[in-house]
């Protein structure tokens, strides 16, 4: 099931230099830090290249994990980089201390799961950046909740409710950014033409079609929405944050 199916050449959500920016400002990385990325891509390299720091990047796909090297040799990133050949399933579970670990716009894993999983190889403070599926709007179509819910393996949550699943999983939520149906409209144009070219995997294929259909099936909004959520490891007995308007 997991992760979604992807094109390796299509581009990603949640890859804007604007929100890589964010995410490293608020996570405040630097030449020392430390980061794990869930699936290779070409913004993680550009944080990495950014930040002068260390960048492990996993990545089950051979041929992208091959593209993905050139690119850093090319970029000059290349000895900063360490290349694995592994699903996400396949990580040691041990403690890794990473200052960050992020997947942004490919889903890797159920976002409770996934998001419990990795505390444990996030050092002290360090933060979390998973892309998820979520329900928005007042009146999703019940079509689009029951087949993403399928395909998922579980009910969509609001973007709310995923917020509270990160926390229960030990995390301080910082973000959580959704796209819109424009967004979505123009994302799945671009698949479109990737998917034209052929030579895609077929089971990936079929689902990826599905997904598209499933956008387009409803007169006006879609009711689901892929979302970036950010996170920081939470210890055991820390004290919330102070209130932003100080009552």
């Amino acid at each position: 099931m997991f992760p979604l199916f992807f094109p390796p050449e299509a581009r990603r959500l949640f890859q804007t230099e604007s929100l890589l920016r964010r995410f490293a400002h608020a996570a405040h990385w630097s030449r020392e830090s430390r980061l794990r990325e869930l699936g290779g891509s070409l913004g993680g390299l550009a944080l990495c290249r950014a930040l002068s720091c260390k960048l492990t990047l996993t990545e089950a796909d051979p041929k992208q994990l091959d593209a993905l090297k050139e690119r850093a040799r090319v970029a000059g990133i290349a000895e900063r980089v360490t290349f694995l050949q592994k699903t996400v399933d396949e990580l040691a579970p041990e403690a890794d201390a990473f200052d960050g670990i992020f997947a942004l716009g490919r889903v890797v894993g159920p976002l409770g799961a996934l998001a419990t999983r990795l505390r444990p190889a996030l050092a002290e403070k360090g933060r979390l950046g998973v892309t998820t599926v979520v329900k928005v709007g007042r009146h999703p179509p019940a079509a689009a909740l029951e087949a993403w819910s399928k395909r998922l393996g579980a009910p969509l949550p609001l973007p709310r409710e995923a917020l509270i699943e990160v926390e229960a999983a030990g995390y301080e939520p910082e973000l959580l950014e959704t796209v819109s149906d424009a967004e979505l409209d123009e994302y799945y144009k671009e698949l479109e033409v990737v998917i034209a070219r052929g030579g895609l995997d077929p089971a990936g294929l079929q689902a990826l079609q599905e997904e598209i259909a499933l956008h387009r099936a409803h007169n006006g909004p879609s009711g689901v929405a892929y979302a970036v959520v950010i996170a920081r490891r939470k210890e055991p007995g820390e004290k919330p944050p102070l209130s932003r308007d100080s009552g």
